[in-house]
This record gives structure tokens, sequence and C-alpha cells, in this order.
């Protein structure tokens, strides 16, 4: 019972540091303030004590229900002289021995999957539910079996010792890499079953850019997750611990760990491997917290007498209020007499559009009239326009007569000419055929006479003239391949030397670009500097002289309520120019040419400053309240001999040195010139109180975190003094820069001249070779053509005489049918001639129609024009008519809504002022001495201040102050909470590391008695030692230190180290790579024996070997799954599968 339950805590610390990893991975970047650490830190410990709470009770409810596990888990820890008790038990009971037997039903892989993984193309891999031995030879990818399944359930590339990225497992020549790995995922502990069924299947791939993603299937592969969280909540479910160096022993991990002899090395393999290592770490970091709210507490409570003193001021200025009511008293008169003055003039103005109406109705009847004349002009042009229209209309209908007449016509000529063509295309067609079939005929009479004289050549003076032939050719033909293999190479080197030419000339590009950029930002430099020796404002950016101008023009408008201040680097001087990269770094340059607002209405017009301004770049705006009394700073500054970068400043203006305070905290940063020695210093232990970071005199900084980053810029932009020698040395830099980019043009340039060169080369390569191919497959033709020539039988010609008769009888009727189309086209030509002359007599009469009809109708479009010209000038009164009424219409409208207004502002002038004022002054100069007064009224406000304003600051630091003192409750219940948490988890801790220990030992003595050794563990937890003592059977005492043990011997100790601390951990699979390179034969069967009886012992768990050694002698255990993999050669390895029957 007590190692179940110890065990249960280890896992539940062991998820909460991994959630705790995660925490701390988004820290680094995010950063928050102490507080809200402390406060997660405390929620998170909260968390882990109920998760505790949580397993002892389902660890006492296993005792009910497995009080014989219980048991022989409790025997094995007592137990010290015989290792095999729990086992004798198990075999002692049928039923147990029946359910230990069992494989287990989850979290054991049973399948992995790579595809373009490392040396892997596609490769598929089941291992066994107990043990698996993966054998052969170096090289064949035995190892990146184990690497694809740490990669592929979410562990670091460096996890693997492989490599330091992801990309670097893409096999060569790839995109991307793809690694599924089955889980199996049945029985009670099982989950998420009824969303995943059986099977969990992850799915990883990874891009040659060392992007990747996740696949998170279910047994039928439907997508149920993509995240690595999702996959993370799976691996705690199942206690799958890739990152445990145990768990998944690497093979350099296993070889170092196999030759390692440090009791230190020792030590920390074990914190690693029982994960203590990152609970020390979380309460290390905890504690941390808990000082820091300390620290906060005390700093509040220090400021609550200045915050109580702060009320009491304000609340006396809240209570002397009431000296300003005469002022207002005369305000409000003034607002009466200049509201009734307003409604004087709106009465004025409603007066003034009643007589526009009036002067406007006046004119209308004008309209009238010139309407009426309009529409009689009208009417008479359309009566002339219709007259005309219709003798238009008579004149078409004759010309549509005459043009269906003719177009009849053009139907009999088109046929007449169609008829034509196609005698005429017949005859042409005739007249080929008898070309062709001429050709033919004196083809064949030719054939003819040549085989009359083949038959009587000399075919054996041929057959000799055929054979010195061929051997010439032959001879050709292999001093044309010496030639192509020649050419052939020249080209590859051309080629090869192209590529590497292109290749630098690539590479100049980029140089001369950097270049390039960095001499426009040097002349840049020089321009902002030259330019500040006039005025040192220029030099935070062009146009920073005209925006500090203009903000000094609006003040002496008294447009600002209080003066904006900056930019802040012209109130900051440096006691030291050796610190001026470090403190632009710290402060940073946008704080230093930023500015100073006191509040937000000022914000604004410095915004709209800015956009009226042309920048580089828009300056930081800081909006803090002013205070014109320095900060006092003295109990946050850390008591040590180094500077902070507040000492080296001289601050001119206590608002600067406040906001300075406020926004980088420079009192809590340090300055050492020296780079190492500032590491040191931060990284000390204890790490120095009240410092937050080290900067460097090349303003690299430290932090207490063991980060350290370099500082890219080695310019001062903004603190520099000597700005003439900060010229020269731009100058010398720019110079240098215009040399660099002058050499890198000069190497382009010759680069391109060998580019050239090589591709003139190149294409004459390229020529040669093509016609040296040419003649090649010409040689081979006539190689070819002769070796296969064969001796031809005395030719037939009988047939050849018979297909010249045909010839000639087809020559016979083609001539008839060429006289007939003569005849036919010679009947049709007199018949077309007589058609076209009819059709031209047809269309000059048609001319003449359409002559008089253009003349009409150019008369119609005249009385259109003048009908529309009448037509227009009626629109044109109308629109003026319609005008009038419309700018009428809106004359009442406007006086309808100037008397509505009047009587809605007299009302609510009414409501405000009830007796009209008597006053007869004008609105003009009510107003002038209503500004006046509110003026004066400003002027007193100021003095005394404002009423709204020392309202809100008085609710302000009442409310500051209530809730300053519920914090401080708030912090002291925290810290109370977190310490008593803190003692009851390292209570735990204390007790959980004994029980690993004890564990430890009982296993690791009884693995070694399996070899007749002897063996046990000192503990030296203080100074994180663990002595390793081995006595062996010959030695007559015990052995102090494993440096004199044997290679081999050193190694089976080794071995039945990682069995006991296998028997300790709770992961479902274990692997081990390569554990028996240093064993000679007898330790290797024996480590191997052990290895594989753990496994028959513990069906329950999965135990995966790898190893270049035979695997003979073990090929018969019926629990053992051996996996051949092929001997590596260039292409794909494969794996042969053996399992070895049962």
């Amino acid at each position: 019972m007590v190692i179940v339950e110890a065990m249960s805590v280890r896992e539940v610390d062991r998820k909460s540091s991994r959630r705790t990893r995660r925490d701390l991975d988004d820290e680094e970047e995010y950063n928050p303030t102490p507080a809200k650490r402390q406060s997660r830190s405390t929620a998170q410990l909260d968390s882990t004590d109920t998760s505790i709470s949580r397993k002892r009770k389902h660890a006492s409810e296993e005792d009910d229900q497995a009080p014989a596990k219980r048991r022989s888990v409790a025997s094995a820890a007592s137990e010290t002289d015989d290792g095999d008790l729990e086992y004798s038990q198990v075999e002692a009971d049928p039923q147990l021995k029946q359910i230990v037997d069992r494989p287990a039903e989850c979290g054991i892989i049973e399948k992995v999957a790579l595809k373009n993984f490392m040396c892997h193309s596609n490769l598929d891999v089941v291992l066994g539910p107990n043990a698996t031995i993966l054998n052969g030879k170096n090289g064949s990818g035995k190892s990146a079996i184990l690497v694809a399944i740490v990669v592929g359930l979410g562990g670091a590339a460096s996890a693997t010792k492989r490599g330091q990225s992801l990309k670097n497992f893409v096999k060569e020549g790839c995109s991307a890499a793809t690694i599924t790995i089955k889980i199996k995922n049945r029985g009670d502990g099982a989950y998420n079953p009824e969303d995943y069924g059986d099977t969990v299947i992850v799915e990883r791939r990874i891009s040659i850019d060392g992007t990747g993603s996740y696949k998170i299937k279910n047994s039928t592969e439907k997508v149920m997750a993509n995240t690595k969280d999702d996959l993370i909540r799976i691996l705690d479910h199942f206690n799958i611990q890739v990152d445990n160096p145990v768990c998944v022993l690497q093979q350099d991990m296993s070889r170092s760990f196999m030759h390692s002899t440090s009791p230190k090395d020792k030590y920390k393999f074990f914190m690693q491997a029982t994960q203590l290592d990152l609970m020390c770490r979380n309460y290390r970091e905890i504690l941390e917290y808990k000082e820091e709210l300390a620290q906060q507490m005390k700093l509040k409570k220090d400021s609550m007498p200045g915050l109580q003193r702060d009320v009491t001021i304000k609340e006396q200025r809240f209570k002397d209020l009431e000296r300003l009511d005469k002022l207002e008293q005369r305000k409000a008169q003034l607002e009466c007499d200049m509201a009734w003055a307003q409604i004087k003039d709106l009465e004025s103005i409603l007066e003034e559009t009643r007589a526009q109406v009036k002067d406007k109705e006046k004119r209308l009847p004008q309209y009238t009239k010139k309407l009426a004349d309009c529409d009689t002009a009208i009417q008479k042009a359309n009566q002339e326009r219709d007259r005309l229209s219709a003798d238009l209309e008579e004149i078409r209908r004759e010309v549509q007569a005459a043009t269906n007449a003719n177009k009849e016509k053009d139907a009999q000529l088109r046929q007449r000419k169609h008829a034509l063509q196609v005698a005429q295309a017949k005859k042409q067609q005739v007249k080929g055929k008898i070309r062709a079939t001429e050709a033919d005929r004196n083809q064949v009479i030719t054939h003819i006479d040549e085989t009359r004289q083949i038959a009587t050549r000399d075919i054996e003076a041929e057959s000799r003239q055929r054979e010195a032939k061929l051997q010439r050719l032959r001879h050709e033909l292999r001093e044309v391949d010496d030639r192509l293999r020649t050419s052939s190479d020249f080209r590859q080197q051309l080629e090869h030397a192209l590529r590497n030419h292109q290749e630098q000339k690539y590479n100049l590009k980029g140089d001369m670009t950097a270049a390039e950029q960095q001499v426009e930002q040097q002349q840049r430099r020089l321009e902002q500097l030259r330019s500040s020796v006039q005025n040192r404002v220029q030099v935070f950016g062009r146009g920073y002289a005209d925006l500090v101008r203009k903000i000094d023009q609006a003040h002496q408008q008294r447009k600002f309520r209080q003066k904006p201040i900056g930019p802040v680097g012209l109130h900051v001087k440096l006691q030291d120019d050796k610190w001026a990269l470090a403190v632009e770094a710290c402060v940073s340059r946008g704080i230093l040419s930023g500015f100073l607002i006191d509040n937000g209405e000022d914000k604004r017009l410095v915004q709209q400053l800015i956009r009226e301004t042309r920048l580089d770049r828009p300056p930081t705006l800081i909006l803090t309240k002013f205070q014109f009394n320095n900060y006092d700073v003295s109990r946050n500054k850390p008591n040590i001999p180094h500077p902070t970068v507040m000492d080296v400043l001289d601050i001119d203006n206590p608002v600067v040195f406040n906001a300075l305070i406020d926004q980088r905290s420079i009192e809590s940063h340090v300055l050492i010139h020296n780079a190492d020695e500032a590491r040191r210093f931060i990284w000390s232990r204890p790490q120095p109180a009240k410092c937050s970071s080290v900067y460097t005199g090349d303003g690299d900084v430290a932090y207490p975190d063991k980060r350290y980053i370099s500082n890219r810029s080695k310019n001062v932009m903004c603190l520099q003094r000597n700005i003439q020698g900060e010229i020269e040395h731009v100058e010398r830099d720019a110079q240098a820069s215009k040399a660099a980019l002058k050499q890198l043009t000069e190497e382009r340039k010759r680069i391109d001249v060998q580019i050239n060169d090589t591709n003139k080369e190149l294409r004459n390569c390229r020529g040669k070779l093509s016609r040296d191919q040419d003649r090649q497959n010409r040689l081979q033709a006539d190689v070819q053509e002769l070796a296969n020539f064969e001796e031809e039988a005395p030719p037939d010609i009988a047939t050849l005489e018979e297909d010249v008769r045909n010839f000639d009888l087809k020559l016979e009727e083609l001539r008839n049918d060429l006289q007939e189309l003569e005849e036919q086209e010679s009947e049709i030509l007199p018949l077309l001639r007589q058609q076209q002359a009819e059709q031209e007599d047809v269309t000059r009469q048609n001319d003449s129609i359409a002559s008089r009809g253009e003349k009409l109708k150019e008369v119609v479009n005249k009385a259109d024009h003048d009908c529309v010209r009448a037509k227009q000038h009626r629109e044109h009164y109308q629109r003026g008519m319609e005008g009038k009424v419309k700018e009428i219409d809106q004359l009442r409208e406007r006086v309808t809504e100037q008397e509505a207004d009047l009587k809605r502002k007299e009302g609510l002038i009414l409501q405000a002022y009830p007796e009209r004022s008597a006053s007869r002054r004008s609105v003009k100069n009510l107003e002038s001495e209503l500004k006046q007064t509110e003026r004066a009224l400003r002027e007193k406000e100021r003095n005394q201040g404002n009423r709204e304003e020392i309202t809100a600051e008085y609710h302000e630091v009442s409310v500051r102050f209530k809730r300053l003192d519920a914090d401080l409750k708030i912090l002291d219940k925290l810290g109370d909470k977190l310490g008593k948490a803190m003692m009851s988890r390292q209570e735990q801790y204390k007790y959980i590391r004994a029980k690993l220990e004890t564990r430890l030992k009982v296993y690791f003595l009884m693995f070694m008695s399996k070899r007749g050794y002897q063996g046990h563990f000192e503990f030296n937890h203080g100074g994180e030692i663990l002595e390793m003592h081995v006595k062996v059977v010959d030695d007559a005492k015990l052995t102090k230190d494993t440096k004199t043990l044997s290679g081999g011997e050193r190694s089976f100790a080794m071995v039945a180290f990682i069995l006991a601390l296998w028997d300790v951990m709770e992961t479902p699979f274990r692997c081990l790579d390569e554990f028996d390179v240093f064993m000679d034969l007898v330790n290797r069967r024996i480590a191997m024996e052990m290895l594989l009886n753990a496994a028959n012992t513990n069906r329950k768990r999965q135990f995966i070997l790898l190893t270049p050694q035979d695997l003979s002698d073990w090929s018969n255990k019926d629990h053992v799954r051996i996996l051949r993999m092929k001997d590596p050669v260039r292409n794909q390895p494969t794996l042969d599968s053996h399992l070895v029957p049962k």
C-alpha cells in the first residue's frame, strides 16, 4: 500500500511538472509580473495537492479490490534477500497468474509506420505486445525507429541526439516526412474508448523547412484532434514519457551511460528517470515566487503612510470648492442674456425668409405665358413633319419593291456562278488525276528498266564491297563513340563550373544587397549627425525639430494643460561615454526619442501634430501623471559594488526620472563592462537580490534565468556627447562599406565574365555533341542496314507490265471526262454574262430611287430638328417655372422649420430661463464678455484646482488606498497558504524519494544476483552522488568504484541498474538501444536473459530492444518478437519481420 501510494503521488508530480514546463516556455516571451506568477504557482500547487488526494483515495479503493497485488508489491519493497518473492506469489495463485500474464490492453505501441524519415522511404514495423528485438547491422536503420517513436510522440529533435532541428530527419531529396504510431487503447484504462475505439493513431508530419503538424485519429482513422496539447493529454493518460532517458534510452545515451563511471552522472540519471528533478525545479521556483511575494508586500506596506497622507490632502481640497460661486452666477446670467439674444436673431431671420417667398410668387405668371407660346410652335412643327414622313414612306415602298426584284436576279446569278465554279473545280480535279496517273505510269516503267538492269549485275562483287564498307563504318562508329564520351565528360565539367559560378553570383547578390543597405543606413545616420550639430533634436530622427517647434507653439497658445516633455533623451546625460550602448539597450531608443504626456487630451493634440509632421518614424507617447519630485527608490536599489543604469545618468527633469523608473526600472539593472564577469555575477548562487538583469559595455544583457541576449546594434544613436567624433567614425565606416561594395561589384563582374565564357564553351560543346550524336545515329543505321542485308531473288516484271496497261486504260477514261466538263463550261458562260447585264440595269434604277429618298430624308430631319428645338425651349421654361415653384416650396419649408426651430429653442430657453431678458446687447458682445468671465473662472480654478479634477482625484486616491489595503490582506493570506502547501509538498517529496530509493536498491540487488554478483547503492542527496557498490564472486572485498570492473562487468551492472529503474517506473513501454556493445559473450547472454525474463514476468509492459548481435539463441521464446533489418544498402532498406512461433 505504501509503494502504490508513493508512485501515485510521483505520477501526479510528473504530470504537474509537464504542465509547468509548458507554462515556463510561454513565460520566456510573456514574462508576467512576479505577483501574477506567484498566483499561478499557488493555483498550480493547490491543483497538485487536490490531485494527490484523489490519487490516495483511488489507491485506497484499489487496496480493497486487489489485495493480492498489494501484498506482492509490498513484499518486493521490504524483502532484500529473495528478489523472486513477488514472482513466486504470482506463480502460486493461478487466477492472479492468468491476470499478470495477459498482455497490456492500453498504452503500448502496436505499429510504427515511417515515410521518407531518415534512411527509410516507406517502412511499417509491427511490434509485439511484450518483448520486441530489432536486430540488424549498424547503418540498417534500427535507431531511426526509436527516433521516430520519440519525435512522433511529440519529443524535441535535441532529445534524440540525432539533430538540432526536425528538418534533419527528412530523407534527402524529399520535401516532407510522416511518422504514424498506433497505440493500443483497450480495457479499463482506455482513453475515451467511445470516441477513439481500440486504437489511438498519432500522425506527425515534418516539412523540410522545419515546420510540422499533428493528426490524432481513432481506430477508423477519423481525425479527432490536431494540437500538441491534445497529444500531451493522451500521453499523460497512458503515462508515456518519451522525454525520460530511461523510458527511451537512445544509442548515444546508451553508450555513454554504459561507459560512464561518475557517481554524479548516476545520480542525475536516477533523478531524471524518476522525474524527481522536475519536482525539485518546481519547488525552487515556487520558493522564489514566495520570496518575491514577500518583497511586494513589504513595498506595499511601506507605501501605505504616504498614500494615507495624500488622501487627507485631497479631502481638504475637496472641501474648499465653495469660493467660485459668484463667478459662476455671473456666468449663468450672461448665458441667459445670450440665449434670448439668439432668439431675437432667429425672429429677424424668419421675417427675411417670409419676404423672399412673397417676391418669388410675383414672378410665376411670366413663365406661364412662355409655355403657351412654345406649345403652339411644337404643334406646327409636328404637322409639317407628318406630311414629309408620308412622302418618305412612299419612296421606301418603291425601294423595297426594287430590292425584292433585285434579290431574285441575284439568286439566279449566284446559281449560274456556282454551276460554273463546280464545273471548273471538277475540271481541275480531272487534270490533277491525269498528271498523277501519268507520273505513276512513268515510275512503273522506270522501275521495270531498273529491274532489268539489276538482274544483270555481279552479286558476289557487291557482297565484298558491302563487307568492306561495313568494316569501315564500324571503325568510324568507334571513333565517334570515343569523341562522344570525351565531349560528354567535358560538358559535365562545364555544367558543374557554371553551377558553381551561378551559386557564387547568387551569394554575391545577397552580400551586395546587405552592403548597399548598410551604406544607405550609414548615409542617413551621417545626415542626422550633421544636422544635429546645429540642433541636437535632429539626432532623434528627421522631422523631430519641426515637431518640437510645433509643440512649443501650441504651448504658447495655451492649448496644453501640461506641456509635453521630450524627446526624453534631451533630458538624459551620460556621466561616462563607455556606458552609452548599455544605457540605450536598457532604456530603448523608442523611449529616448519619445515624449511624456500628462493627460489624454494633450495626447490627442500631440498625435494630431505628429500626423501633420513628416517623420522617419512616429515617436513613442508615454502617458504618465506629472510629478515634480523624484521617486525614492533607495529600498529597491540592489546593494552591490557595481553601478546601476540610474547611477551613470544625470537626469535634469524629475518627470523624466520618474518615467524611466516606471517604464524601465533603471534602478534594478546593473552595469558590468566585461561579459564574462557579468554572466558570473548574475548566474551566481545565491542570485543577487533586487537585480533584474546585467548589461555589458557592448549592450548585451544577461538574465538570472541564464538567458544571454547579444546587442545587434554597435552604434550609439541618442546619447553620444562627442557628435563630431561620431561623425568621423560613421564616415570611416561608410568609406569601408563603399570599398567593400565596390570590391563585391568587381567580383560580380568577374563572375559574369566567367559565366559568359562558360556558357559559350557549353554551347559549342553541346553543338559538337549534337553533331556527333547525329553522325553516330546515321552510322548505326548504316551498319544495321548492311549487317541485315539479304541477297534478293531475280525480280518478276510481268506484274509491273500489267500495271502499265491498267494506267493506260485509266488515262483514256480521265481524258473523256475532261472533254465533257469543257463542253459544260462553254454552255454556262454566255448565260452568265446575260444575267450580269440585267443585274446592272436593276442596280442603276435602285440608285435613282435611293437618291430621291435621301433628299427627302434631309427635309424630314430638318423638320424633326425644328420640333425638337421647340420642345427644348418649352422644357427650359418648364424647368424654370418648376425651379421657381421648388424655391418657393423650399422657402415655405424653411419658414416652417424656422418657426418650429424658434418655437423649440424658445421652449428650451423658457425651461432654463423663464423670464425673457430685457438686454438689447448683441450675441457677439455677450459672447465676448462670457469668454472673459469663463477665462477668469478658469484662472481661479487653475490656482485652486478644477472642481471635477479635485473630485476625481479625491475619489481616485480613496479607491487606491482601499484597494491597496485589500491587496495586502489577500497577499498575506496567499503567503500563508503557499507556505503551508510547500511544507506539505516537501514532506511528500522526501517520502517519495525514500520509497523510490528503497525499491531501486531491492531490484538492483535482485538483478545483480542473476550473475552471482552482489551490489547496492549509497545515496548522498546533499552532494547529489549515487555510489554503486559491486562485489563479484572472485573478489573478497566490495568494489568501491565501477572503474575497477571490466568492460563487460560494468555494462552488466549498468543493465541491472536500468532494469531496477524500469521496475520503479510505471511507463507502458521501455526502449533500449545497443545496450550490449561493451559486453563479452557471457555477460551479453546473461544480460539478454535478464531483460527477456523481466519482460516475461511483466507481461503488462512492452520492451523494445535494439542490438546488432546474433539472436539465434533467443528465437524460441514465445513472448519475444524478433524483427531483422536487412543489411544496409544505398537503396531503401526494408524490414523482414520474424515472429517466433509460440
